[in-house]
């Protein structure tokens, strides 16, 4: 199906810049998911015309669309290009869209943004460092699940309500290891305790994390 973009944001073949994104801003409240909560339509309005604004708003795709307005374009690849450019994303300052929004209703990795947002450059330079921060924060990740730690640990009810220190034993490797921990004052139970660098250590001597989960001894 043949996508009317000029339509969908409701205005003319020779509509300016400033034109398109005043038009893109007035739907974008008018659709705005958390506004329309009842009407669960509203998401996709809002990726059409989002969809819409990043075609009509960039140049080389207006120009593109004109001559073919049968040609499609790929709606992620249209996402990504407007947080690639400033002077695209500059239409969302005005809205109250909070980044964890873009990631659900647009389909933009929040990584990619970012990217975009902190350093810029081209769409390209954007995606090739989003690919390596999302391989960087893989193996992160996969680096903590097996280097980290996580003991329970009981503390006195009195610490627990005036600060204080304590004693515990862990083992992160073969031998048994024994540290001082702060324990803050008025801590809670349920509360967890991250202490960098005490987890276990790879061939590399790097070290994971330990993390201590408080439970208060009642008296």
């Amino acid at each position: 199906m043949v996508k009317d973009y000029y339509q969908i944001l409701c205005i003319t073949r020779d509509a300016g810049a400033e034109e398109i994104k005043k038009a893109y801003r007035k739907l974008a409240m008018k659709f705005h998911p958390d506004l329309n909560r009842d009407d669960p339509r509203s998401v996709e309005y809002f990726r059409d015309i989002t969809e819409a604004y990043g075609v009509l708003i960039d140049s080389e795709k207006r120009k593109r669309y004109d001559r073919d307005m049968a040609r499609g374009f790929e709606r992620e690849t249209v996402f990504q290009d407007i947080f690639s450019r400033s002077e695209f994303r500059e239409v969302f300052d005005d809205l109250p869209i909070r980044q964890e929004w873009l990631e659900k209703l647009l389909m933009v990795s929040r990584v990619f943004v970012y990217e975009a947002l902190i350093y810029g450059g081209r769409p390209t330079d954007v995606l090739k460092r989003s690919v390596l921060r999302l391989a960087a924060a893989g193996a992160k990740r996969f680096f903590h699940s097996v280097m980290d730690i996580h003991e329970p640990i009981l503390i006195p009810e009195e610490i627990a309500s005036s600060g204080g220190y304590i004693t515990i034993e862990y083992r992160p490797g073969f031998s048994k290891r024994r540290i001082k921990v702060s324990i803050p004052q008025s801590i809670k139970s349920g509360t967890v305790l991250r202490i960098a660098g005490m987890g276990r250590r790879n061939p590399s001597n790097k070290s994971g994390d330990l993390y201590l989960h408080v439970d208060i001894e009642s008296s």
